[in-house]
């Protein structure tokens, strides 16, 4: 791991140079701090794969710099040294996590096998971290529960583009599941011992976002106090996925299209060059053709991100997978909760095969949890879930202040728009379709389907 860089600590310019030297022989990078009271400010600004440090120093000792890297850059291992090496010493600051202890002055070649040592700990620790949250975020994908045809030919693409670092364009609606694709992809892929780095292109404000992205040197702006490693850089050598890419704003798409060709960035205020190897997988629940065609968003760097595309049809295409995906998440609900519930009435698994979810598979998640919270037997019933997604069927008709013209009228209405309903679900959306099947003119359909607020889209 030659290409480590270590901190060194110490408040002894000879020490501090001297150590560098040998590390630098060895092939190490290295930055040499000699006010150990800044050491916080340091490791905020730049990344360390292991610091050594003096134990004996004034302002800030050892001790203070090995608790606060436990506590706040747990995964930096740190080494011990100084000249008033005692035993008891030594095993103090093992007890309280270093990593282990060296008495100056030492000899440059067991520097170095320490050092190797610490390293490869180090890198071992962190991908045994990395493997077991990416373990988690696998099983947990729960977007990616089903069988129907268009999730299994999903299933095969990820398992394809795993393989490759083609970048890949995620689309689809709002809740179908687009990040947990993306993790799904890196978890497959050789990169998936590295980082998975998400932003989402709206969370941020234009004047922000560059600063984010590529990172900034100490005095670039006001109010940058000290050096930050952007996102893009943090991601070298993972997966960068870029959720709502449709909102990244014109003239970044061009200068980010220019560092994705050159794979170089150089962060806000600076002039260094940083090379970085990232794998780029974008996501968005707009149509790109239309914002292309009004030019909101670039050609050039559309064709650049979508290599691969991936759709996610809504959850209303794949009834099949409704059933799946509730005892899914009613399995995965009850792991929390005291209430054991057996399954759903059979008229409770045909109301939500019915509804159109406009907020996919995320309203269905949020839908089954407050079912569980309001059950009270065995089984999750009509009554435990919301009334827009299972009306009762039943009007409440106030006879004794409307006659029976108007309430003829109220039944037909009802009637009228309960098929309506029916019949665009049938079609998927097509007015045309639906119209032939009900032996009216599109005309009249139309008419009908703003009579009683009907949403088409929401079927298509």
């Amino acid at each position: 791991m030659n290409n480590a860089k270590i901190l060194i600590v110490d408040d002894e310019r000879e020490m501090l140079e001297s150590t560098e030297k040998i590390l630098r022989g060895a092939g190490y990078k290295t930055k040499i701090l000699s006010e150990p009271e800044k050491i916080k400010s340091v490791l905020n600004s730049e990344r360390f794969d292991l610091i050594l440090c003096d134990l004996l120093m004034p302002v800030c000792d050892g001790n203070q710099i090995l608790e606060l890297t436990l506590n706040e850059f747990p995964e930096i291992p740190v080494i011990i040294f100084s000249a008033y090496g005692t035993v008891d010493r030594a095993v103090a600051c093992m007890k309280h996590g270093a990593f282990d202890f060296l008495e100056k002055p030492f000899d440059g070649e067991h520097l170095i096998v320490v050092v190797e040592k610490a390293l490869n700990f180090s890198t071992v620790s962190s991908e045994r971290k990395i493997l077991l949250r990416q373990l988690i975020d696998k099983y947990s994908a729960h977007n990616l529960v089903g069988r129907s045809e268009s999730i299994v030919k999903i299933f095969e693409t990820i398992e394809d583009v795993a393989r490759s670092d083609a970048n890949v364009l995620i689309t689809g609606e709002s809740g179908t599941g687009k990040e947990l694709i993306a993790r799904s992809i890196h978890a497959r892929g050789k990169r998936r011992l590295k980082e998975f780095v998400p932003v989402n292109c709206s969370s941020f404000p234009d004047s922000l976002f560059e600063a984010e992205l590529f990172g900034y040197e100490k005095g670039a702006f006001t109010g940058a106090d000290s050096k930050k490693i952007g996102l893009l850089e943090f991601a070298d050598g993972g997966t960068f996925f870029m959720d709502e890419i449709c909102e990244l704003p014109m003239n970044l798409q061009a200068k980010l299209l220019r560092i994705l060709q050159e794979r170089k960035l150089r962060r806000l205020g600076g002039n260094e060059e940083i090379e970085f190897d990232i794998r780029l997988i974008s996501a968005t629940n707009k149509n790109i053709e239309v914002q292309l065609k009004k030019n909101f968003f670039r050609e050039d760097f559309y064709y650049r991100i979508n290599v691969i595309n991936i759709h996610v049809p809504p959850l209303r295409e794949r009834t099949e997978d409704i059933p799946i995906l509730a005892e899914h998440f009613l399995q995965t609900y009850m792991t929390k909760t005291q209430k054991r519930i057996e399954g759903f009435a059979p008229e409770v698994l045909s109301v939500f095969e019915n509804y159109p979810w406009p907020g996919n598979v995320r309203e269905l998640k949020n839908v089954i949890e407050r079912a569980l919270v309001f059950a009270k037997g065995k089984l999750i019933t009509i009554s435990d879930i919301p009334a827009k997604i299972a009306p009762s069927g039943k009007t409440e008709y106030d006879f004794a202040k409307n006659s029976i013209k108007k309430l003829k009228a109220e039944a037909v209405a009802e009637i009228e728009r309960a098929f309506i309903v029916h019949v665009l679900k049938k079609h998927k959306g097509n007015v045309t379709k639906a119209a032939e099947e009900m032996s009216m003119t599109r005309r009249n359909i139309y008419r009908l389907i703003k009579r009683h607020n009907v949403e088409v889209s929401q079927y298509r």
